[in-house]
This record gives structure tokens, sequence and C-alpha cells, in this order.
């Protein structure tokens, strides 16, 4: 049976799990030459509406981003509650966890439902103000998860916590 398959238009991050955020941004800047960093913690009240395999469960994790062209790249580091990112440390230990795909032909809600139907439902979700995310049980078949996320058209990405090392220039900033 022959699906249609164009809902994937772009992969646009590569997220990786990691137990401490602030050594694998050192290494990630110092050895790779990634950088900078906007680094924001996550958790009640700034993150909402959390679910794990549809149960409503609170998690926290501290995520840093850095771009390359047109590659956003994601440390994740869980901090508090149940999440799949500690599930994947305690089976996999560090390593690359998801991708971010854009569905550009499809809403976040129709990209939820053809995953879903074609065996990969939704692991874990949640929501940042008006953005939603949510990660797709696809590890089993394509080897990774997937993460699908919807952002208003006006969407800005908010300050950071902190920047790592340092703040970029007006112009450099993601």
């Amino acid at each position: 049976m022959v699906l249609e398959n164009s809902f994937i238009t772009e992969v646009q991050q590569v997220a990786i799990v990691v137990k401490d955020i602030d050594s694998a941004l050192d290494e990630y800047s110092n050895r790779l030459g990634i950088g900078p960093w906007w680094v924001c913690f996550y958790g009640p009240p700034r993150l909402t509406d959390m679910r794990i395999r549809g149960e409503s469960i609170p998690y926290s994790f501290k995520a840093a981003m850095a771009k390359t062209g047109n590659t956003l790249w994601e440390l994740i580091e869980p901090v508090d509650g149940p999440s799949i990112y500690k599930e994947f440390l305690d089976e996999h230990g560090e390593g690359l966890h998801h991708v971010l795909v854009e569905h550009d032909t499809l809403d976040f809600e129709q990209a939820i439902q053809k995953f879903t139907e074609r065996g990969c439902p939704v692991l874990m979700e949640g929501r940042m103000g008006e953005v939603r995310f949510a990660y797709l049980a696809t590890e089993g078949p394509l080897k990774t998860v997937m993460e699908v996320v919807y952002r208003p058209p006006n969407f800005v990405r908010p300050a950071p916590d902190y920047w790592y090392p340092t703040q970029p220039s007006s112009n450099q900033a993601q």
C-alpha cells in the first residue's frame, strides 16, 4: 500500500538530549564552533498543557538553540518530572533524540492526525503561550522521534534566560 508522502516539507531542527547542558554548550561551542546559544528553562507556568502518552503530567527541561545555516541545533537537559527526554537518557544515554519537521501542506492538527493514522501517535506534547509542540512515536520505524510544531504567524522567539557564551550582536540574533 502506497500512501501520499508529501506532507513533510523540511527538516528544520536537530535535537540532542544531554545530561548536563552547561558541559554540552561548552563542547558544542568550543570544539565544534556552534553558537551563540539561546538558553531557556521550560516548565510550569511557562510550559502548559503537558501530556505524556495522553496523560496530563508536568515536566520541565532546559533547552539551548543555535543556528548553522538553515539548521537549528537544540540541546535538551531534562530537569524535573518524567519525560521522553529522561526515558531516552535511561535507554540510550546522550545523543540524537529527535528532528523537527515542517509540514507546510498541513496544519498542526492535520499533521498529528496523519502521523497517528500511520501508526505514529503523540508521545509527549505541550504548549508555550500560543506555540504548540508534539513529539511523535516514530522511533521504531524511523529510528528517531519526529517533532511537529505550531507557531502563530507573528511568532517571535522570546528573549532567552541567557546566551552562551555571549549574546550575539543584533544582526546575528535568532
